[in-house]
């Protein structure tokens, strides 16, 4: 009971913290590399230095470098605010910076901790400590689809977008295309696709080289239907100073890499902010959600954590948030394809189910039937509640097949 209740009450403390908070944005990356975490110090300076009020928040447990790259020295620990309570670091006015860097004993600390230990510290980051109010929160994310960004999503409720971060040749973009899909699998808008290292220009010539090749965004945004937010030259002074801990688009702001990121903030504001913004669309698209027809595999009248061998599938008409009608129905053979075009043809357009194979998402995906994964066993109308309400938590994409 009383741990219950310490879990309820972190609960609460996050979704206190959050409420100050106007817009999350999740940087992600499909692999190791492609200086994700160099674009999001980046990005932040240039929303910063568009006077919003911006936190960092590095959730890569293993390998945290936000701290270094934003001048945090090693010995400097969290701060306290005037109630006496843990707040994360201020290195500028209405700029701060969360890292798991100043609770470890040092630098060369290495952290040794499974998936529920990294969990509760992004509990930790977004509910014990607390954040001001700002504008942006950009969460910077481990390389992949792992653990952290999957407990980050999970834990905000709402993130209003994602920024992909890859270098230009198209073997980095098989791991980025992933990473978009990701993110459009867990409901968070892909804001767009930064490009990082897209040429070096000779500091003496002037002549640019593509050293990684060129066009692997382009060719991913066309085939995935996602922006190219920028595209960002590799320039050495950008090396320095992420190593002394400098903010390049502050001290280097006429430079080519710094004005993308300006543009970068610009449109990130546009999206977000703006009255033609896609913030319309999602009202729009809510709108016509009013009315779905939700598929849900069953087993003793529960969830089936074997989605293809299920007992029988619930099929639940919803309108206006309220459940009008359900019946339910035998599946077919489990057959690569049958039971997506078996669902389609019932008019299905959404499924909550707890584990699916990506193969099988593509599947559904194909007929235009989305996929909420990572549900826990509970009965169909709970779950349903859960989803329309916004509390659905969900876990891991485990199949028990």
């Amino acid at each position: 009971m009383q741990q219950q209740q310490g879990k309820d009450e972190l609960t609460e403390k996050i979704n206190q913290n959050l409420k100050r908070i106007k817009h999350k944005i999740i940087v992600l990356s499909g692999k190791g590399g492609v200086g994700k975490s160099s674009v999001s110090v980046n990005t932040a300076t240039a929303l910063w230095l568009k006077g919003k009020k911006v936190g960092i928040l590095d959730i890569d447990i293993h390998g945290p470098s936000i701290g270094k790259m934003t001048g945090i020295p090693p010995t400097k620990r969290l701060e306290l605010n005037e109630k006496g309570e843990p707040s994360p670091i201020k290195i500028r006015d209405n700029f701060y910076v969360l890292t798991i860097a100043v609770l470890l004993d040092s630098e060369d600390t290495p952290v040794v901790w499974r998936g529920p230990l990294k969990m509760g510290a992004i509990k930790q980051f977004l509910g014990d400590i607390q954040w001001p109010e700002l504008d942006y929160l950009i969460i910077d994310c481990p390389p992949g689809t792992g653990d952290e960004p999957l407990s980050a999503i999970q834990l905000i409720g709402k993130v209003d977008g994602s920024i992909i971060v890859s270098t230009p040749q198209e073997v980095a973009f098989l791991d980025a295309r992933k990473t978009i899909n990701f993110s459009k699998m867990l409901q968070v808008p892909v804001i767009g696709i930064i490009e990082n290292m897209s040429g070096f220009k000779c500091p003496h010539c002037g002549e640019i080289t593509y050293i990684f090749k060129s066009g692997g965004a382009h060719k991913a945004a066309k085939d995935l239907n996602v922006d190219i937010l920028g595209q960002i030259p590799f320039e050495i002074e950008m090396v320095d100073a992420a190593d002394k801990g400098i903010l390049y688009v502050e001290k280097y702001q006429d430079s080519e890499a710094a004005k993308k990121y300006i543009q970068i903030a610009n449109a990130i504001i546009k999206k977000l902010e703006s009255e033609t913004s896609e913030k319309p669309q999602i009202a729009e698209e809510k709108k016509e959600d009013s009315k779905m027809r939700i598929a849900i595999p069953l087993a003793n009248g529960k969830l089936a954590t074997h989605f293809g061998h299920c007992e029988l599938f619930g099929i639940y008409d919803v309108e206006n948030g309220k459940i009008i009608n359900k019946q339910m129905m035998t599946p077919p053979p489990h057959k690569p394809g049958v039971i997506p075009r078996f669902l389609n043809e019932q008019g299905v357009n959404k499924i909550i189910a707890g584990g699916m194979g990506q193969r099988a998402i593509q599947f559904f995906n194909d007929y235009g039937i989305e996929v909420i994964i990572g549900a826990p066993v509970k009965d169909p109308e709970t779950l349903i509640e859960e989803y329309l309400n916004g509390t659905l938590q969900l876990g891991e994409n485990v199949c028990s097949h």
